[in-house]
């Protein structure tokens, strides 16, 4: 074999050898691949089982709670105690000529069964919302599911109302009856029943006054302090004011203006409760606690200084002599206005606290008499000076 067959059987030699790892390099990114794949797939069963779990715990808690609010799994025991409770409760709220009857059962899809009954009779309708609290109230899965009501001539109104109820099949015969209201109802019948006739229906819901001021505020001690409460209602009602809790000995509200006064003789800090009502329909409240320090009152004001004073004749200044018309007139500013004064022969002059007249001008002095005394003012001569030099000479 010579040299260049040599070089040819290494040349094939190694393209086969690449090729082998090539081709195992891509097996195993295909086997890699496949691999991966099957992991995401897995983890995607897994994800798929949990949220399984978790709504068939969150069904399984549901079914127990429905399971404890239902009747009984028996129709006839399930039927005669509701029905017995809605007697109970239409005579419990004062409805006249009532009748409760059983009107239809159903089953539906083997898993519960729909009972549905009648009542009739008459009442006033505060009982009637009030009779629907209690209904509510009590923790049954059922409900009301029609409600007519019309006037009577001599007063209240006759009722009609369809109610349907659910009893579970695989619920106990036993299943003691539902005691604990349901927290879906306020406890407080009176509020419910006072939310529903005291609305008024030809306006949105009354909103309560709203505070709009500081948490605490300062008194001075030994001294009334008022302090006006910034309260206001969104519709814009009157609003009164109460004070609900405080020292009422030395504090005061004003009832129509909200100004709170205090008045106290030690210093001291101490919380206020008080109350704002509007005049709406029904009315609404709102309290707020303020808290009040009575502190001692702050030191005297320092007065500034007095602005020295001068005198006008101290800053005039002659800065002209000028001859017009052949007349002369001297040309004095004062300073402190920003005026100057153009005084001829004869003029008479009153400048801060020199009184006089001009007695004569020509180009190098002006001659001023005051008081009987004449003197001579130069230019950039201070009047002032010269009125003052003339008293010593």
């Amino acid at each position: 074999m010579n040299e260049r067959e040599k070089n040819l059987v290494k040349i094939i030699g190694t393209i086969l050898i690449m090729y082998l790892l090539w081709s195992g390099y891509g097996r195993y990114q295909s086997a890699v691949s496949q691999r991966t794949s099957e992991i995401e797939k897995l983890r995607g069963k897994e994800k798929q089982l949990k949220e399984k779990i978790f709504m068939g715990a969150i069904a399984d808690g549901t079914f127990g709670e429905y399971q404890a609010r239902s009747l009984p799994g028996n129709l006839e025991t399930a039927r005669s105690q509701y029905q017995q409770w809605l007697l109970e409760l239409v005579h419990d709220k004062g409805m006249d000529d009532v009748q409760v009857d059983f009107t239809n059962s159903r089953r539906m899809g083997g898993i519960y069964q729909k009972i549905d009954f009648r009542i009739t009779g008459a009442t006033e309708l505060p009982e009637l919302i009030g009779m629907m609290h209690d209904f509510y109230a009590k923790d049954y899965l059922h409900r009301i599911r029609e409600l007519s009501i019309q006037p009577v001539k001599t007063g209240g109104f006759s009722v009609v109302m369809n109610v349907d109820v659910i009893s579970l099949v695989n619920a106990p015969d036993d299943l003691p009856e539902r005691k604990e209201p349901s927290y879906r109802v306020d406890a407080d019948a009176e509020s419910y029943v006072a939310a529903i006739m005291n609305r008024n229906f030809y306006e949105p819901p009354n909103q309560p006054p709203r505070y709009s001021g500081g948490r605490s505020i300062e008194a001075i001690v030994g001294r009334e302090s008022p302090t006006p409460l910034t309260f206001k209602d969104p519709e814009g009602h009157d609003v009164r004011f109460e004070l609900a809790e405080g020292p009422q000995e030395f504090v005061r509200l004003d009832s129509r203006s909200g100004t709170l006064r205090v008045n106290s003789d030690v210093t001291q800090e101490f919380e206020l409760l008080v109350r704002a009502i509007d005049s709406g329909y029904p009315q609404k409240t709102t309290e707020q606690t303020i808290t009040v320090r009575v502190v001692d009152p702050p030191p005297p004001p320092v007065e500034p200084p007095p602005k020295p004073s001068f005198d006008d004749a101290s800053q005039t200044v002659l800065t002209a002599l000028l001859q017009a018309g052949g007349e002369w007139t001297a040309w004095m500013h004062v300073r402190t206005r920003d005026e100057t004064l153009k005084l001829k022969i004869g003029d008479a002059f009153e400048i801060g606290t020199l009184k006089g007249t001009v007695y004569d001008v020509n180009p190098r002095y002006a001659t001023l008499e005051i008081d009987g005394r004449r003197f001579e003012l130069r230019p950039s001569g201070n009047l002032g000076v010269a009125a003052k030099r003339s008293e010593v000479d």
